[in-house]
């Protein structure tokens, strides 16, 4: 209902109210404005126009999306994205909406939601303005991408892509709690959201389909904000371009890999790919959406990549000599940055260019020998690592945005198992495990720290973390024995007790899919095994992940 030819028609009958306004000799004006509530009774709903704009849009004022103006990249993927869109948008993107729907989709990144969200957005303001930040009122007062009214916040917000977007995702979380959007069809939410007309509801499922590709396109190119990492060990995990998981296992013979056959989906059989033996591995995406893995024994430090974003692999080139542990993040420019541990302390290499090449390696300044290590992202896109051997526990920072180093600050005693996460207002959460259990410690602030707090837990674990679809920190651990996980009970807010998630291992890594679900990675002496949420607070069973894959001593 809303190509060309209804813009037409929408002109045409604004003509006419201007005519017959004269013959009366009063003031008309076509509204097509949904059924809405009045500003004050219930302001979950937007009440917000739907003029059926055309996808070129009516000759309706706008501002920019992105203060700097669309980028030579916005115009390339709008080009890419045109021929395979099929609905209101096909052959219409332009660098402007495209800059529009990539500010949308930082938004929803920076928020810690996933791209299915992104998707979510994305149909709802082509639907509403054809992804034009329009900033002049049609229907009442209803202005920027979301056709948000007064009532959704002052005229510079509703015209500011992120605040617009949150305001949007705010109410989405109120109507679906719980990160039930996540399973609701897509048109449903941004229907129920925005509340048009109940004949005007299917308009937003129509745009489903093409919202969910452009959104998939964005989430892999977006990178101003901050990045973070994935964990390290002996099974990790890194998500594609196109939104398809790919796992790494290493055994005794050299690294074994395996991926999803499709975005949320099943998995390939194990791929023996070589490289170092017995390894410690590292994932990391390049700024141009391609994954990188880091392979790190005692005699050898190897690395390979994606030859494209979701294609196939290189083959191993060497990355440096032997060493004990491994971590890789990357710079808020994109830049990958890696650290690894020997007799000697921490020492790390980086990317002199997104997606480029490398500088040599390079000492820290110290470190705990022989440490097992974390990364972990700050608020503002600051780089942190986290260093845990026998006897002590250290970290550093970068003193600036893609930066320099501070020197290594003491961070408590020895242990066994190191991991980081991040809240969903950004604060890191560090956990550490030895022989009494599982501590952690988290920002109070973006420069304070807590005391170590004991949680319980299983003890001599390793440990991995993930984040549940709402922004929750869910901590997994393994030792010979049995397996545990607790999980905050809200975002940003204190954890359960343990529960026991499965029998023992050797190491566990964690990740998400492409609609936020957690993946679990356990290994042991007979291979490696998964275990996934069915829904957002339900798990499958363990499984091979799909054949044994390695050993994993």
């Amino acid at each position: 209902m809303a190509r060309r030819g209804l813009s037409r028609i929408f002109t045409g009958l604004a003509l006419m109210a201007g005519v017959w306004a004269l013959i009366l000799g009063t003031t008309a004006s076509v509204s097509f404005a949904r059924t809405g509530p009045v500003p004050g009774q219930d302001d979950e709903r937007s009440g917000v126009s739907h003029y059926f704009a055309g996808p070129e849009g009516l000759a309706i004022p706008t501002e920019p999306c992105d203060p700097a103006g669309p980028s030579a990249t916005d115009g390339i993927m709008a080009g890419q994205l045109n021929p395979q869109l099929g609905a209101k948008m096909a052959g219409y993107l332009d660098a402007y909406k495209m800059s529009c729907a990539r500010m949308v989709t930082q938004a929803v990144k920076d928020r810690g939601l996933n791209p299915r969200a992104a998707a979510i957005a994305i149909a709802t303001i082509i639907v509403e303005t054809s992804m034009n930040n329009y900033s002049q009122a049609v229907d009442h007062t209803s202005i920027g991408l979301f056709q948000q009214q007064d009532w959704w916040g002052t005229r510079e917000q509703r015209l500011n892509p992120a605040y617009a977007t949150n305001a949007f995702l705010n109410a989405m979380e109120r109507v679906y709690p719980g990160g039930s959007w996540n399973t609701a069809p897509i048109g449903d939410v941004c229907w129920r959201v925005q509340q048009p007309r109940e004949d005007l509801r299917h308009l937003y499922g129509i745009e489903a389909g093409d919202a969910t590709l452009i959104a998939n396109a964005l989430w892999a190119g977006t990178s101003t904000g901050p990045e973070h990492p994935y964990g390290s060990g002996r099974v990790v995990s890194g998500r594609s371009a196109d939104g398809r998981l790919e796992a790494f296992a290493a055994g005794a013979d050299g690294v074994h890999h395996a991926w999803q056959t499709t975005v949320n989906g099943d998995w390939s059989t194990w791929r023996f790919v070589g490289g170092p033996r017995d390894a410690q591995l590292a994932v990391a995406p390049n700024a141009d959406g391609r994954l990188e893995l880091f392979a790190l024994s005692d005699s050898t430090f190897d690395h390979m990549w994606q030859t494209g974003p979701s294609a196939g692999w290189s083959a191993w080139e060497n990355f440096g000599t032997g060493g004990h542990r491994l971590a890789a993040g990357n710079n808020a420019d994109g830049r990958i940055e890696v650290f690894a541990s020997n007799t000697e302390g921490v020492f790390h290499r980086w990317q002199t260019a997104p997606s480029g090449g490398w500088s040599g390696w390079e000492g820290t300044h110290g470190g705990p020998a022989n440490a097992r290590l974390a990364m972990e992202t700050a608020p503002d896109g600051r780089l942190e690592v986290f260093a845990l051997s026998d006897s002590t526990f250290e970290h550093l920072y970068q003193s600036g945005v893609n930066g320099g180093w501070s020197a290594w600050e003491n961070f408590g005693t020895g242990g066994r198992s190191v991991t980081a996460s991040h809240n969903r207002d950004g604060r890191l959460e560090v956990f550490a495990s030895n022989a009494d259990g599982v501590f952690h410690r988290w920002q109070t602030s973006p420069t304070t720290w807590s005391a170590w707090t004991g949680t319980g837990g299983i003890s001599d674990a390793e440990l991995t973390t993930s984040r549940t679809v709402d922004g929750r920190v869910e901590v997994f651990a393994i030792n010979a024995t049995t397996a545990s996980h607790a999980w905050q009970t809200a975002p940003d807010a204190a954890f359960s007790q343990w529960e026991t998630f499965g029998g023992g291992g050797t190491s566990i890594g964690a990740a998400n899919n492409a609609d936020g679900r957690i993946e679990v990675f356990g290994t042991s002496h007979a291979g490696v095994y998964h275990r996934w949420q069915t829904g957002f607070a339900t798990w499958s069973q363990w499984a091979w992940l799909n054949d044994s894959g390695p050993a994993v001593t």
